[in-house]
């Protein structure tokens, strides 16, 4: 063992503290800090964000509200007329739909496809409204466009004669694609 005495140079001076390496302490501490400052911000962002996202969610769905409440009270004002005749549709072969209705009114040529369990069709493709008098060619009155959820599909006809029959089509009919849904008019 050596019995050295400390230098006096070794040593710090009284009142003197000595410095911490530059760079280390304040640098570490503003990364964290700026790193804390751009978290912060982007979770109020986020928040804003989804905020808006919400709002707007909640106006598409009271706007599909009343639509839907527009339907029902137009789909009453026609049941109530006593021109209105209700239509039972009877499923063809493999047709899946077991329950299926038309609500007509022929002086308003308005009508409305009541059915649960219309599948969606292919891209361009709708349920098409026929009428047939006997052996007569069909009349096209109307497309149906199916949509998820829904089960009342209002339509306007087209072109409506005064037919003994109703068939519906997924697509128009031909030796390939017979009708999926058919009715007698009273």
């Amino acid at each position: 063992m050596s019995n050295e005495t400390p230098n006096q140079n070794d040593r710090p001076a009284l009142g003197y503290v000595q410095e911490p390496a530059r760079g280390t302490g304040w640098g570490a501490m503003l990364v964290v800090a700026c790193l804390a400052l751009g978290f912060s911000a982007s979770a109020v962002e986020y928040e804003r964000v989804w905020g808006q996202g919400q709002q707007q969610r909640a106006e598409l769905l009271e706007t599909a509200d009343s639509e839907a409440a527009g339907q029902l009270e137009d789909l009453g004002k026609i049941l109530a007329d006593p021109q209105t005749r209700l239509i039972r549709l009877t499923a063809m072969d493999a047709s899946p739909i077991t329950n299926a209705m038309i609500v007509w009114n022929s002086s308003r040529q308005k009508g409305y496809f009541l059915c649960d369990q219309l599948r969606m069709l292919d891209a361009g493709m709708t349920y098409e409204v026929w009428t047939r008098r006997g052996s007569d060619e069909p009349i096209r009155i109307a497309g149906i466009q199916p949509k998820a959820g829904q089960s009342v599909y209002p339509f306007r006809a087209t072109g409506a004669q005064s037919r003994d029959r109703l068939e519906i089509s997924a697509g128009a009919p031909s030796a390939q694609n017979a009708p999926i849904l058919t009715g007698e008019f009273d």
